[in-house]
């Protein structure tokens, strides 16, 4: 399984290509709730989508892969921690700066927010409700695990207001499954389905490929399933190695689990599960969502606004939660007990806060939109920089222009990673080299990411 390009547009892969935008830079740790505060105090003033989501840090089981904030052990920790959020979600919407908003969209991740009970789910949703502002059409999304996404959890969710549901399923590979500690079972993902379309507009199932050792037969298969599943959209991401858990990336140096696929392997893989999607009845709406062309709902208002531009914005509250607005970007406390207790206080539970304007965000997340207007930019003050990135990328053939927009072509989308981490600005790739240089030495993982050209 190789790639066949007589040329390839880049040499390597990125090693990290996740991220938000933009960073957490020098000087982010002091003072960051007074900072985060007084921006707050003032009035919010630019026109944009905005978006607030909500973190729910909690798992009925760990995926081995899995390196986020969260916890199995949360039976006694649950009303504390929803208590504390809902003070939190109150404090937060009634910020000078965040009465401004109209919320686009919702967004509950995690973790497993469908560990809520139904009361805590009601408890949420009348804090938010109470204390933002919703648009008349916001896109209101739940992650659920298929085993806890219960028909009383899913019939409150939808009567506080949620529209959309988004679960992981990751793989239907029980081989996989069980080295990944997957235990929903098909019936239950079914059932999840099911109640999907019961109680929702949108549904979308997470897939995950470039899994250790998976061959094009196995990825068709895993595809042909979710197919037959038929949610609205899927969203299918490559498997990122050095941002998954020390734990997981030490079973594969062990040889406990085979190796991640060679470099040209990772690109073939990509290829064909986006032209297997695309073929049978999906559009490619970001570079990682395909949705059902008869699906009645095929936005992501969340997804605009993250990816979207400088005067989209999105407030986080929960643990570890991150807010990007326009001039400062924010992340909460990472320990359970420093965050409840900066609530009790009366306190914004804000870990790190560092004031930048990103003008350019949009642009750093063009290859994921895979479309964005040259008009809009030139009215930014951007760099010269950038337009020269742009200007070499067109003469690699990565994109194109289509009237006043610049559109990602198939190959552009083949490379939108690399493309990622060319558009970072010098100021904070600084930030980006250093995340990777770090996570590379803690995780001990050294990944071969040369690809190779095949005439």
């Amino acid at each position: 399984m190789a790639t066949n390009n007589n040329e390839l547009s880049y040499k390597k892969l990125p090693t990290m290509w996740n991220y938000l935008y933009p960073f957490q830079g020098d000087g982010s740790h002091i003072d960051a709730e007074p900072r985060a505060r007084q921006f707050l105090s003032n009035s919010s003033t630019l026109n944009g989508k905005k978006s607030l989501y909500v973190h729910i840090p909690f798992c009925d089981t760990i995926c081995t892969f899995c390196p986020f904030i969260r916890s199995t052990n949360y039976q006694e920790k649950l009303q504390p921690y929803v208590d504390a959020l809902a003070k939190e979600l109150a404090m937060v919407g009634n910020q000078e700066y965040i009465k401004g908003f109209e919320l686009s969209a919702i967004y509950f991740g995690g973790g497993t927010p469908s560990v809520l009970t139904p009361a805590q789910i009601e408890q949420l949703g009348r804090v938010i409700h109470a204390n933002f502002r919703l648009a008349s059409d916001c896109e209101w999304s739940f992650e659920v695990e298929a085993k806890s996404a219960t028909e009383d959890k899913l019939a409150a969710m939808h009567a506080v207001g949620v529209n959309r549901i988004s679960f992981g399923v990751q793989t239907f590979d029980q081989e996989y499954r069980k080295i990944f500690n997957l235990t929903a079972t098909h019936d239950e993902i079914l059932r999840t389905r099911d109640l999907g379309e019961k109680y929702f507009k949108a549904h979308n199932m997470d897939l995950l490929y470039q899994l250790p050792g998976q061959t094009l037969e196995r990825l068709e298969q895993d595809l042909y399933t979710a197919k037959q599943l038929a949610t609205t959209s899927v969203d299918a991401y490559p498997l990122e190695y050095l941002v998954t858990s020390k734990g997981f990336l030490n079973m594969i140096k062990n040889g406990k689990i085979e190796m991640p696929p060679q470099a040209d392997d990772k690109v073939a893989l990509q290829q064909f599960a986006v032209n297997y999607l695309r073929q049978n009845g999906y559009d490619q709406t970001y570079v990682y969502t395909f949705t059902r062309q008869d699906a009645r709902y095929n936005r992501f208002k969340f997804g605009e606004t993250i990816y979207g531009r400088y005067e989209d914005e999105y407030i986080g509250c929960g643990l570890s939660a991150s807010s990007s607005l326009s001039g400062m970007s924010h992340n909460n406390e990472v320990e359970l007990d420093k965050y409840i207790a900066a609530i009790n206080e009366g306190r914004l539970p804000i870990r790190t806060t560092f004031e930048y304007h990103a003008k350019e965000r949009a642009l750093i997340f063009f290859p994921k939109v895979m479309r964005i207007s040259m008009d809009y930019l030139n009215t930014l003050g951007l760099s010269p920089d950038y337009f020269e990135k742009l200007n070499r990328f067109e003469k690699m053939g990565l994109v194109v222009r289509e009237g006043s927009d610049l559109v990602m072509t198939e190959e552009g989308k083949k490379w939108y990673m690399n493309m990622m981490i060319d558009l970072i600005p010098d100021d904070q790739r600084v930030y980006y080299d250093r995340y990777v240089d770090r996570t590379q030495e803690d995780r001990q993982w050294f990944e071969e990411t040369d690809l190779i050209s095949l005439g």
